[in-house]
């Protein structure tokens, strides 16, 4: 079935952009920070599940939308990256252990999509990624 939504501008794309990273930025900070803070695994287990469900949604919304055609490629590169990380994801949030949780979470970290996010960032005339943005 084809889609009858409309190839996105360059602006439209920016906050459309802007708008699907949100939440999983958002939930990875929280993550990160419950780690670095010591927080028992439960917590983490939850936070790494809240992440792994960001994800899921973020690249749903990245496959769905009408990208502007200069972005096709990088967006395509991001969702591959973030299904390999999804894998990792799930790892964290079953992990028994805090090492296996951190082990996961770096593994994730790996497939982070940064340089395809970078390449978008600039196509679309954003700012570079601050995680300060998302509380970190």
């Amino acid at each position: 079935m084809e889609s009858t939504q409309a190839v996105l501008s360059t602006e439209q794309a920016a906050a459309r952009y802007l708008a699907i990273v949100e939440p999983y930025n958002r939930a990875l900070e929280r993550l990160e920070q419950a780690v670095n803070a010591g927080q028992p695994l439960s917590t983490l287990n939850a936070l790494a599940a809240e992440t792994a469900t960001a994800n899921e949604r973020h690249l749903r919304e990245l496959e769905s939308t009408r990208w502007p055609p200069e972005v096709d490629a990088a967006v395509a590169r991001l969702v591959d990256d973030s299904k390999e990380a999804q894998r990792y994801w799930h790892r964290a949030q079953r992990a028994d252990t805090r090492q296996d949780l951190i082990d996961a979470v770096i593994s994730a970290a790996e497939h982070d999509g940064g340089q395809a996010a970078a390449t978008i960032r600039e196509l679309l005339g954003l700012d570079d990624y601050d995680e300060g943005t998302y509380g970190g």
